[in-house]
């Protein structure tokens, strides 16, 4: 195109000097012409001789002919230059619509390219917003993890004080049967001793015999439900030392899991970041090339081809930067699959404020067994109760048999 522009011009300027020959020839034409025939006159007149004028006549027209002759190899040159011109200056203006819809697709490139580059930079964006957001919920996640252990340690505690208080009644059992067979021994001696005086009062002593078997089966009733509730609490306590553990073990498993989720998290979110710096120092490079493309528009010195093989370049980098972006486009789906692979997809992350995670259900179903555990320690306590109002129970009764012994020995 450049190269076109300058043959025109050049042309235009060789037109300009041919019109400047043909006017000074006619001029001078005109001058020999009005030159020759009052020369003529006047020698006729002087001198009066025919050949004379007749040889000057005939040097004049062979100039006119001369004259005539360049005049039309100079209009006939003038016409094809003009042709010429005409030509060069329509290549010269199709070129420059050709590179004016060059720029302007460029430029419409440039622009979605900007776009693109836009729209990631907000998912990236949107991204580290839901990684920061599902960050504070694992740290908060992990604080209610500690709040529960610290809850199962107390619960752990309170079972092992029950279990201290379930031994200490136990202890209390031989000591009641140690009191029944002291006082078994106490009435045999006062049945043999008192034999006599019994005799007449036999019903009255099987009546109280009676009553006292009652009692004795009572008690013993009441030692065997102590046994079968420290049975019962034994085996609680060994199925709740199971339930701890398996709720530690659930635990340390949920926290592991979830510190490789974020470290995952974390190391894509870093390699998404690198990949868009990648995409803007493309752009910018493409922005420059650009300005360059501009420039040799501008400059009129430069060649055409410079402004092609600028204009291929432009396009180069341009297919480029389409290329990585379709790669970065890529390892987002990449990183979609990773994430679907693990439960959870990027439009549910972005959608829901409060997902629900794996290690909440985990906790949950912890925190219902936890519960359980409590409800079942809880229902314990009125066998305690019982255990511990059993005893006064039965100190009362040998304390009434042995009041009634002495009542009747005053008798």
């Amino acid at each position: 195109m450049k190269r076109a522009v300058h043959e025109a011009r050049e042309l235009k300027k060789e037109l300009v000097l041919l019109r400047k020959e043909k006017e000074e020839i006619l001029a001078a034409a005109r001058k020999s012409a009005m030159a020759a025939p009052g020369s003529g006159g006047k020698e006729a007149t002087q001198h009066g001789s025919a050949g004379a004028s007749k040889d000057k006549q005939s040097s004049n027209k062979a100039a006119e002919l001369k004259l005539k002759q360049q005049i039309q190899t100079l209009t006939t040159r003038i016409k094809e230059l003009e042709s010429d011109t005409r030509e060069l200056q329509q290549q010269v203006s199709e070129l420059e619509s050709e590179n004016q819809a060059v720029a302007a697709q460029s430029t419409v490139d440039l622009s979605e390219k900007d776009r693109e580059i836009a729209a990631l930079q907000d998912e990236l964006k949107k991204t580290k917003l839901v990684a920061d957001e599902t960050k504070r919920k694992c740290q908060k996640m992990l604080k209610e993890k500690e709040e529960e252990a610290q809850r199962a340690l107390q619960e752990n505690e309170q079972l092992a004080r029950c279990a201290k208080t379930l031994q200490g009644q136990l202890a209390l059992l031989p000591q009641l049967k140690k009191q029944l067979e002291h006082a078994k021994e106490k009435r045999a001696d006062v049945a043999e001793v008192w034999q006599k005086k019994l005799e007449q009062r036999n019903q009255a002593f099987l009546r109280e015999e009676e009553a006292s078997k009652r009692k004795l089966a009572e008690s013993a009733a009441q030692v065997a439900e102590l046994v079968e509730q420290k049975h019962d609490l034994q085996t609680r306590l060994e199925e709740l030392e199971g339930k701890i553990g398996e709720i530690d073990s659930i635990h340390q498993t949920e926290m592991r899991d979830e510190t490789q989720r974020h470290v995952d998290l974390e190391t894509l979110a870093k390699q998404l970041e690198e990949r868009l710096l990648a995409a803007e120092i493309v752009a910018r490079k493409a922005e420059q090339a650009e300005v360059v493309a501009l420039e040799t528009q501008k400059q009129e010195t430069r060649l055409r081809q410079l402004a092609e093989d600028a204009a291929d370049a432009v396009e180069a980098r341009a297919e480029k930067a389409e290329r990585e972006l379709a790669g970065a486009q890529q390892q987002l789906n990449s990183l979609e699959e990773a994430l679907q692979a693990r439960g959870v997809t990027l439009d549910y992350l972005l959608k829901q404020q409060n997902p629900v995670s794996v290690a909440g259900r985990a906790s949950s179903m912890a925190h219902n067994g936890k519960t359980r555990a409590t409800n079942t320690l809880k229902k314990p306590s009125p066998t305690t109760s019982r255990c511990k109002t059993v005893p006064k129970m039965q100190r009362s009764t040998t304390i009434e048999a042995t009041s009634n012994n002495e009542d009747e020995r005053d008798r």
